[in-house]
């Protein structure tokens, strides 16, 4: 409940400092690119004790789209704000578990994936350099839709869809096409806290939890309208 609460005030936090702009500058944009993420480290109390599911993701991929709009009134200098909505997705292949109880060595049979869909307020500022070229740097708050399906060994998983709050933290730039097109380039620093799973195992289920990040290299395009 709480988090939801937050994402609300977020997002009507981000709407409401745009309304004044309405006659300002409105855009739309689409983005991909790969992520890395850190290896999950899912932790709980299994068989009794406490135990962790070290578990390698594979490089990934993202897609996004996010609405937005200029924030005059919150603009100075050569720096200029907008808030944007954006809804992003991303998936990474699991790459090799390591079970504690079970010693340093991998697991077998390890797969699966986890995937996030994310919903997120960003306020991103513009540094105007008076060129085509604009850095830019943001951060975005909001909340992650977790998908975790993991495999190994002979019938373990975790599994589990969970609702987290997550953040982010944005640095990129763009280069203008015309007065209305924009290619763009950025990395996001983006991570989910305490998303948790469940663990099953023949004859044991246990709860495990671990915040969930990745670093994901993005290319795409906006359009004022």
């Amino acid at each position: 409940m709480k988090r939801t609460i937050l994402l609300s005030a977020t997002l009507a936090a981000v709407s409401g400092a745009a309304a004044p702009a309405m006659a300002q500058d409105w855009y739309g944009q689409f983005f991909g690119g790969v992520t890395f993420s850190d290896d999950a480290r899912f932790s709980g109390a299994v068989g009794g004790s406490p135990q962790s599911v070290i578990t390698n993701l594979d490089d990934g991929y993202n897609l996004g789209a996010a609405i937005g709009t200029t924030l005059p009134g919150l603009s100075f200098g050569g720096v200029s704000l907008r808030g944007e909505i954006e809804l992003s997705y991303s998936e990474n292949d699991v790459g090799s578990v390591n079970f504690s109880g079970n010693g340093p060595a991998p697991e077998a049979n390890a797969g699966g994936d986890i995937s996030s869909t994310y919903l997120f307020g960003n306020v991103i500022a513009d540094f105007a350099t008076g060129t085509k070229f604009t850095p830019y740097a943001g951060i975005g708050l909001g909340v992650a839709f977790v998908d975790q399906s993991v495999s190994y060994g002979t019938g373990v998983s975790i599994n589990g869809n969970d609702e987290v709050f997550a953040s982010q933290l944005i640095l990129g730039g763009a280069y203008a096409l015309n007065d209305k097109t924009s290619l763009f380039s950025d990395v996001r620093y983006i991570r989910s806290y305490d998303v948790a799973g469940t663990r099953t195992a023949p004859g044991s289920v246990a709860r495990v939890s671990d915040d969930l990040s990745n670093v994901a290299l993005n290319v795409g395009v906006r359009f004022k309208f």
